[in-house]
């Protein structure tokens, strides 16, 4: 093999490795306020994408990304936009099925018995998700499994990273989100978050979040998605509460729009998580 040969099979090999390609809808894109600023590109998708220099002027204003549109992008080791393509929808949902499944609901959580038994749900959720596997389908996945082995109704907590979080810790996600539940404990009821990739048991609520709050922030505890959305640059981070329905933060905004909450499972959501999260055909 040539020098010349041997190196384009190196770059190759090598470029294979760095690039990642990532489809998905486009929830905002940020500009910053510095003039030094990077452009953000936030996915619906959770993950944050930032624009090198040369590629500033490329990218298109907000309004071309609007919320229907799928993108194929590429992004290299550290997360800059590579190339992107607009490609076919890829949404699994049944718009019908979706405005139906709506209603006014008093949703009322399980009280495990004892933190022992949360302790095993956790042990026993299911694992061997894939690399790149989003936080909403596994915990849509473990949820649901809990609910269909045990008849456990768990809840989901989001948290959501500011715009200011992002950019000081160049963070990589502008959403996370798990299941979790409610548990006697010494008598009392505690909350405790069961996000079976980041933990071996379950934690309250500031111990998850200090998990990937870099400055340990004490994240604000909101009711409405608004109180997030309308505020991207104010503190580091937000958590929200919902029921374990609730699939992605459209959700939210659809719960805050509508006065509606999920009161069942969509079925072509849990079959989409299933197959994003574990390749596993329902």
């Amino acid at each position: 093999m040539s020098s010349l040969s041997l190196f384009l099979l190196l770059f190759i090999t090598t470029s294979s490795f760095a690039a990642k390609n990532i489809t998905s809808q486009v929830y905002d894109i940020d500009y910053g306020f510095k003039s030094d600023d990077e452009t953000l590109i936030l996915l619906k998708s959770g993950e944050v994408i930032k624009v090198p220099d040369n590629h500033q002027k490329k990218v298109s204003p907000k309004l071309s990304f609007n919320g229907e549109s799928w993108f194929k992008f590429t992004i290299d080791e550290n997360r800059y936009l590579l190339s992107w393509e607009e490609v076919e929808n890829q949404s699994v949902d049944d718009e019908d099925q979706e405005l139906h499944s709506f209603a006014r609901v008093n949703y009322v959580p399980t009280t495990i018995a004892s933190m022992e038994v949360a302790q095993k749900y956790h042990r026993e959720a299911k694992r061997g998700w894939t690399s790149d596997s989003q936080c909403f389908n596994k915990a849509q996945v473990w949820s649901y499994e809990w609910w269909k082995r045990n008849s456990l109704r768990s809840m989901k907590v989001f948290i959501f990273f500011t715009r200011n979080y992002i950019r000081k810790y160049n963070f990589e996600w502008w959403f996370h989100v798990a299941p979790y539940v409610h548990i006697m404990n010494e008598g009392k009821v505690v909350e405790r978050v069961m996000d079976i990739k980041y933990t071996r048991s379950p934690l309250a609520f500031k111990n998850w979040s200090d998990i990937f709050m870099r400055n340990k922030a004490e994240c604000r505890i909101v009711t409405k998605y608004s109180d997030y959305a309308d505020y991207p640059y104010t503190g580091d981070c937000y958590l929200m509460r919902s029921n374990m329905y609730m699939y992605q933060p459209a959700d939210l905004e659809m719960q805050e729009a509508w006065g509606y909450s999920k009161d069942l499972w969509i079925m072509d959501e849990v079959s989409s998580a299933y197959e994003q999260a574990y390749h596993i055909r329902m």
